[in-house]
């Protein structure tokens, strides 16, 4: 047999052991024969050995006990104490297989070490998490205080308390003091850049006009578009265009898709913005004259942290999001959003979103009067 077998009496002698045995432990039968097994066994093992064979002899035991030491040569073995018993249930000794387990212990111990790297590198990322969590807790005061301050001295000029407004200026300051309730908003839960979860957060759905959501957020970038010299042309229908959705979210998705239009776009450029239905679905499709994008990059640009490298207009620099969370907003608002564009040909985002469950019954019993 491979396995080393050895038998120890009821004194925990030696009294036999096969050649597999005698090469294990490096020791032959007719030196060790009845001498203590102990002596067979590192120092450090002996208490384990003892425990092992009384409970064996007081029956505390039943079947078998297994124990895994390092024999001669640096080898592993695993150690399988059995009781002998005789016809009067009187016990003789214990039987003693070693079987090597060398590999299988490598395996064990690689393992360990993999367990602990992966717990230290656990552990720093909570450390890391805790950081960023106390990092964007800072930056949520630091920019709330001033913004506070702004918005209550818009308040007062859209009161005219510093003076008569023309109906332009009110318009601007409107739109501007709208936004900065939205900035609010995100401030109060960082959700989108803290958490990068949108779903993380149970959203209040809303019978929304899309024309209104769309021409908002046309009219939050036009500076923007205005700095640069691109033209706009906004094709909204006349009629309403109801979806069920979240206002703050659906404004985000337009405004991501719009800024990127104009930040990947050149001087004097154009974007069309256009909104069309049919009996299920709203599509709103944005179309620019920009540097457009790689085919071998369309299938990226929706993911986080993803970085065009055309240089955009003005330099001005992004956390490569947007695009991820225009994906993660209409998934929330269970539509779809498609990418057409190849490089120096511009790009176009059409987005589907579901028509208002609501607004479709109400057209069709109006249809059936």
């Amino acid at each position: 047999m491979k396995q080393g077998i050895v038998f120890v009496d009821d004194q925990g002698r030696i009294a036999f052991c096969n050649p597999a045995a005698e090469e294990i432990r490096n020791i032959r039968e007719t030196e060790v024969a009845g001498r203590s097994i102990l002596e067979c066994h590192p120092l450090s093992f002996h208490p384990s050995v003892l425990k092992i064979l009384e409970d064996l002899r007081s029956g505390k035991i039943e079947g078998h006990q297994k124990m895994n030491i390092q024999m001669v040569r640096g080898k592993f073995y695993d150690n399988t104490f059995a009781a002998v018993w005789g016809p009067r249930k009187e016990y003789l000794g214990a039987v003693v297989v070693s079987q090597e387990v060398t590999e299988r212990k490598k395996a064990e111990d690689e393992l360990k070490n993999a367990m602990e790297r992966l717990r230290l590198a656990n552990e720093e990322l909570k450390s890391l998490d805790q950081m960023k969590n106390d990092f964007f807790s800072s930056v949520s005061h630091e920019l709330k205080t001033p913004m506070i301050s702004v918005m209550g001295y818009i308040g007062m000029v859209l009161k005219e308390k510093a003076g008569t407004l023309t109906e332009e200026q009110k318009k601007f300051l409107e739109i501007s003091y709208k936004n900065l309730l939205r900035l609010g908003k995100n401030i109060d839960n960082l959700l989108d850049l803290a958490e990068l979860r949108i779903h993380k957060k149970t959203w209040t759905f809303e019978h929304l006009d899309l024309r209104k959501v769309i021409e908002f957020s046309c009219l939050t970038i036009d500076p923007l578009a205005r700095e640069h010299q691109i033209q706009m042309e906004v094709q909204l229908p006349p009629d309403p265009v109801w979806v069920s959705g979240v206002e703050d979210k659906l404004n985000q998705l337009f405004d991501n898709l719009l800024t990127n239009a104009i930040k990947y776009n050149q001087e004097g450029g154009k974007i069309a913005v256009e909104l069309y239905a049919d009996p299920e679905y709203a599509y709103a499709r944005i179309v620019d004259t920009g540097v457009g994008i790689p085919r071998q990059s369309l299938k990226e640009v929706f993911t986080r942290y993803f970085q065009e490298k055309a240089k955009p207009l003005g330099n001005a620099k992004g956390l490569g999001i947007g695009l991820s969370l225009v994906q993660e907003i209409v998934e929330l608002h269970h539509g779809e959003v498609h990418l057409e564009s190849e490089l120096g040909k511009g790009a176009t985002f059409i987005v589907k979103l579901p028509r208002d469950s609501s607004e479709l019954r109400v057209q069709s019993s109006e249809k059936s009067l």
